[in-house]
């Protein structure tokens, strides 16, 4: 934000925009900061978990490699190639694009779709999380993968995980 801040002024002071102009750039630059601080702030709703960011979204693509050179291109950040291990030996060739505040997963899981989103919750202790999906969403149908991963169905059937405010992505194998 302060990049976007920044460059306001530097316009202002070129007179590109002038100063309604200037402060309406700034408003719009600060609408994010609100909404986060009005959310962060609000603590009168009872919820199961307190959601704290969008941790990451793993995408099933069909060439990694490609996907890999397209979200590089697009967004920057640090790409890291891996291989995961699954419960059932095979592996599955992935690379993640980290970003400041999470990360894009790509994996070659067969046809392109969104495979799943991760939200960061506070005070995130996996067991605690599963028996509180239990009891609270049931319908849910909560399951840990490899003891570290939390994940549930919404009503549509969408397949969502849950997450510590600190994850950064799955076991890796060589």
């Amino acid at each position: 934000m302060q990049d976007a801040v920044e460059n306001l002024v530097t316009l202002f002071e070129k007179g590109t925009l002038d100063r309604q102009q200037l402060i309406q750039g700034l408003l719009a630059a600060m609408a994010p900061v609100r909404m986060v601080a009005d959310g962060q702030a609000d603590t009168s709703t009872l919820s199961t978990f307190r959601g704290r960011s969008l941790n990451h979204v793993t995408l099933s693509v069909t060439d990694v490699e490609r996907s890999e050179e397209f979200y590089s291109r697009l967004l920057g950040g640090t790409m890291s190639h891996r291989s995961i291990q699954t419960d059932k030996g095979a592996r599955v060739v992935s690379a993640s694009l980290a970003l400041p505040e999470g990360f894009i997963a790509l994996f070659r899981l067969g046809e392109p779709k969104v495979h799943h989103f991760c939200v960061g919750v506070e005070n995130f202790s996996i067991d605690a999380a599963l028996e509180k999906l239990k009891g609270d969403f049931p319908e849910s149908k909560p399951i840990t993968y490899r003891g570290e991963e939390l994940y549930f169905r919404d009503p549509d059937g969408i397949l969502g995980q849950i997450s510590g405010m600190d994850y950064r992505g799955q076991l890796t194998t060589a």
